[in-house]
């Protein structure tokens, strides 16, 4: 579900298909505290599959991803 391809999302590691950024899911969650099911159904496009596969990527690489938010 998680891609990170050049010239897309700046090389960011997004959601496939879209141009959500596993850095967004990750401040939807952790730092608005929205649950994936909440996030899922602001966001009808991507699928709770999806919105846990991008915060199993930012658990599995939360420093980069940290970095990238700061």
């Amino acid at each position: 579900y998680i891609g990170v391809r050049p010239g897309y999302c700046g090389g960011y590691p997004h959601i496939l298909g879209h141009r959500i950024k596993v850095k967004h899911v990750a401040i939807w969650h952790e730092r608005l505290g929205m649950t994936p099911t909440e996030i899922a159904a602001t966001y009808p496009t991507i699928t709770l599959a999806q919105v846990h596969a991008a915060l199993a990527y930012y658990y599995d690489h939360r420093d980069e991803i940290q970095a990238e938010i700061e």
